[in-house]
């Protein structure tokens, strides 16, 4: 403990965990600036339809898919250092062999690496958490972690616009990103540091793999728990801007949705150093989000819109650092075994939204946006509805004292 104690307290700590955040925030960046982009990279690979575009969202969540389910196996191969470093070192590589790409498949495989690359580095936060922080600390840094895509993309509204201004082709203003990565990914080798992977918080654990996690239920409520989050978070951000039923456009509810989340990490951080459990959080965060939901979906008010949008990026994250906690706090928690749970649960968690995702639209192409956006809606609840299936691994400010 006293060993740790001093990781904890280390620079190279704090360092790796800032490389870390600015990796995943730049893959962010690096993700939004390809999709402004679209239209010119349909253009320059002349493609008619816009459903030939879709493969570039499908490419994604597939990489993620696979790069989840793999993240544990490649951890325990490769160890922490150069594990990170191959989810960083993809990342760069597949925005680089996109820019260069002479044709749209090979475009599409420089997208699905760079999405692979990303699903293994949001694994790898885990294991990172219960090595180097006390677990005082690390409701901190899981929602420092977990607002790192919303800062990237809130960077990305930022800086896309002027930087696609400045450099005019879509593959000079990509390749100025993917160089942004790179020298996050050359920073690498020199922070990261190998740590004992089956060591926990007790005893030795044996080892665990993912036929063991499938075997928990618990491993099967966390992502049933997420997946009506995630699922509405991406109806929210592809869907509900284009539908017309809202005064707020597009570009709008993204900001106040991206910056709900910083604020709603933030409440995060503020929150888990008074209070300590976690079910009630994630019960009433979730609860009040969907409340929120039906009142955007249905309001024809603007200021009701904004507030409803603010207020549902806030409930967004402020609950997912209690869910992340729970696995961490698990008696006899390893970085391996938490690293082969948290693959299962982002794997299955983009399973059941990809397919739930694909329904929505077919009931939009039959029945309207309406239809379709309600059963967004309605699958938001399973975060209210997880939060009496899973266990409370916090406890209360008395216990803590004790």
């Amino acid at each position: 403990m006293q060993e740790q104690e001093k990781k904890v307290s280390s620079v190279r700590a704090i360092l790796i965990e800032t490389v870390m955040f600015f990796t995943y925030a730049f893959f962010a960046v690096n993700w939004v600036a390809g999709s402004t982009l679209t239209p010119q990279i349909m253009k320059y690979f002349n493609l008619q339809s816009f459903a030939s575009a879709t493969f570039i969202s499908n490419a994604i969540t597939i990489a993620k898919i696979i790069g989840n389910f793999m993240a544990a196996g490649i951890l325990v191969k490769l160890l922490p250092k150069k594990a990170i470093g191959l989810g960083s070192g993809l990342i760069v590589a597949g925005s680089a062999l996109a820019v260069l790409a002479p044709q749209y498949w090979i475009f599409i495989l420089g997208r699905f690496l760079m999405g692979f690359g990303g699903a293994l580095y949001v694994v790898y936060f885990s294991p990172v958490v219960i090595h180097f922080f006390a677990p005082e600390k690390r409701p901190t840094v899981n929602a420092l972690n977990n607002v790192a895509y919303n800062v990237g993309g809130i960077i990305a509204m930022l800086i896309v616009g002027p930087v696609i201004r400045w450099m005019q082709t879509w593959q000079y203003s990509m390749a100025f990103f993917a160089a942004i990565s790179a020298v996050l990914f050359i920073t690498w080798p020199v922070l990261g540091q190998d740590f004992e992977l089956n060591r926990s918080s007790g005893a030795d654990t044996e080892k665990y793999t993912i036929g063991d996690a499938i075997k928990e239920k618990n491993n099967w409520f966390l992502p049933l728990t997420y997946s009506g989050l995630l699922t509405f978070y991406i109806v929210l951000l592809n869907i509900f801007p284009i539908s017309g039923v809202t005064a707020i456009n597009s570009k709008t509810l993204s900001t106040l949705v991206a910056v709900g989340g910083v604020v709603g990490s933030v409440l995060a951080i503020m929150l888990s150093k008074v209070y300590f459990k976690r079910l009630p959080v994630i019960r009433w965060s979730g609860l009040a989000m969907t409340l929120f939901g039906a009142l955007m979906f249905n309001t024809k008010n603007g200021m009701l819109s904004i507030i409803a949008a603010f207020a549902i990026g806030v409930l967004m994250f402020l609950p997912i650092t209690s869910l992340v906690m729970i696995p961490q706090e698990l008696p006899n928690m390893s970085p391996a075994k938490l690293t082969t749970i948290m693959g299962l649960f982002w794997a299955l968690s983009y399973v059941i939204e990809s397919v739930v995702f694909y329904l929505i639209g077919i009931v939009i192409d039959k029945s309207g946006y309406s239809a379709g956006l309600t059963i967004a809606l309605v699958m938001s609840a399973t975060f209210f509805l997880g939060s009496f299936l899973l266990p409370e691994t916090g406890r209360s400010a008395k216990e803590k004292k004790q």
